[in-house]
């Protein structure tokens, strides 16, 4: 071990680690709830849309993070944000959703599929109403 010395509980310790909470023994595991709904509120979240208006999956692919989402395209001003074509912001938000589920979850993600729903305007004005 190298990079680093042995700690009091047995785990490697550097300089970096010195400055966060010991690390204890033991695990977390994520139920496959969990991780639906984490996938779900992430995708609510990067698509700018309600969370009751998403459905998500989360499979396993060979040790990886297989996702299936289903969300409504977001047209509003903030959804400004990925710009270009709908499959352009399509492929932006799977980005960001993979991105977003390795860094909090920890899980290496294989592939994401979007599936539109419909639509979804943030203002209620001028839902349903044809211009």
């Amino acid at each position: 071990m190298s990079a680093g010395t042995l700690g009091v509980e047995g785990f490697a310790q550097d300089s970096a680690a010195q400055n966060h909470p010991r690390m204890r023994a033991g695990y977390t595991s994520i139920s496959a709830g969990t991780m639906n709904r984490l996938v779900a509120a992430i995708a609510a979240d990067v698509f700018n849309v309600p969370l009751t208006e998403v459905r998500a999956g989360v499979h396993d692919q060979s040790g990886q993070v297989s996702v299936s989402l289903a969300v409504p395209l977001a047209l509003h001003p903030a959804a400004e944000v990925f710009g270009g074509t709908v499959f352009e912001r399509a492929a932006s938000g799977r980005q960001r959703v993979a991105n977003s589920i390795e860094e909090l979850a920890g899980s290496t993600v294989s592939r994401v599929d979007v599936r539109l729903t419909g639509i979804h305007e943030s203002d209620p004005r001028n839902a349903g109403r044809v211009q």
